[in-house]
């Protein structure tokens, strides 16, 4: 089963999203910050990470660096309020397997996940 790790500091998306992944079949796992992004990443086997860029604890960006040190493979999903990003899309392309921007399309979503996953 594909494990999908969200990090996401609102608990309302978060949830919306684990229920819609779970529905499709994913096991999901959850993190509100880096903090919990970086212990689950040490203790469980994922294969694709959501990403928010705004976490309470560090900048996303700055656990992107951190993720792609330690696990360089890990497809990443970049999740962010700012449309502004797909300018910076390039940027991080080889960094990040794709990116949305919130308000999220869940239908989109999947449509990346499964993409990315195969």
């Amino acid at each position: 089963m594909i494990r999908v790790l969200i990090t996401e500091d609102e608990e309302v998306l978060r949830e919306v999203f684990k229920d819609e992944l779970t529905e499709e079949g994913y096991d999901v796992l959850e993190a509100r910050d880096a903090k919990g992004t970086l212990d689950c990443l040490k203790k469980e086997k994922v294969d694709l990470l959501i990403l928010d860029i705004k976490l309470p604890d560090m900048s996303g960006l700055k656990l992107l660096e951190q993720v792609r040190k330690g696990y360089p493979a890990l497809p990443i999903i970049v999740c962010t309020a700012y449309d502004t990003f797909k300018t910076d899309y390039e940027i991080w392309a080889g960094h990040i397997a794709d990116y949305i921007v919130k308000p999220v399309d869940l239908e989109v979503l999947k449509e990346k996940i499964a993409r990315i996953i195969g």
